[in-house]
């Protein structure tokens, strides 16, 4: 009778680890979303320019929206991501999973700009980096870096920004 009841107690114990998060299962589901970050815009030279490089800090507007995860490869760790940004537009990621974290594929999103001191609007396509954690089985935080290039008033920048933010709380 006691070996019996420890083999049940195990097994027990057994299926409740068993039914513990982590990787793809963790980040599964619906979330909102907040993004918001600074980028920086550093003049490119040309031969034979002979003004003075212009470099400045620009804001990001803070985006919101909905963003969803689902399997792609359970064997990998392997996630979709899609963000579906309010007013903007719809963006979608290939990511892996381990333990709280998830680490992104490098995609490409259209962004919106603005410096406030010069009043400069730009909208730009841009390389997103990016890698997150879970936190307490409800919220992602995500640091992502921006790379890319645009043209302002018939001069080339060169846009990096490494202090961007994504906050996503399941609903």
């Amino acid at each position: 009778m006691k070996k019996s009841s420890f083999i049940i107690t195990l097994i027990c114990l057994i299926s409740l680890a068993s039914c513990h998060k982590s990787g793809m299962n963790l980040f599964r589901g619906e979330y909102s979303i907040k993004t918001s970050g600074n980028v920086t815009l550093n003049q490119i030279m040309h031969e034979g320019d002979t003004t003075q490089p212009v470099n400045f800090e620009a804001a990001l507007p803070n985006d919101i929206g909905q963003m969803e995860i689902s399997t792609l490869d359970k064997n990998a760790d392997s996630v979709l991501v899609v963000m579906n940004i309010m007013g903007g537009e719809v963006i979608v990621a290939h990511a892996s999973c381990d333990g709280d974290e998830i680490i992104f594929k490098d995609f490409r999103r259209n962004t919106l700009m603005f410096s406030v001191g010069d009043e400069i609007n730009i909208n730009t396509e841009v390389k997103v980096s990016a890698s997150g954690k879970m936190f307490e089985d409800n919220t992602i935080v995500i640091d992502m870096n921006y790379d890319g290039e645009a043209t302002i008033d018939e001069r080339d920048y060169k846009i990096h920004g490494n202090d961007i933010r994504m906050v996503a709380n399941r609903n």
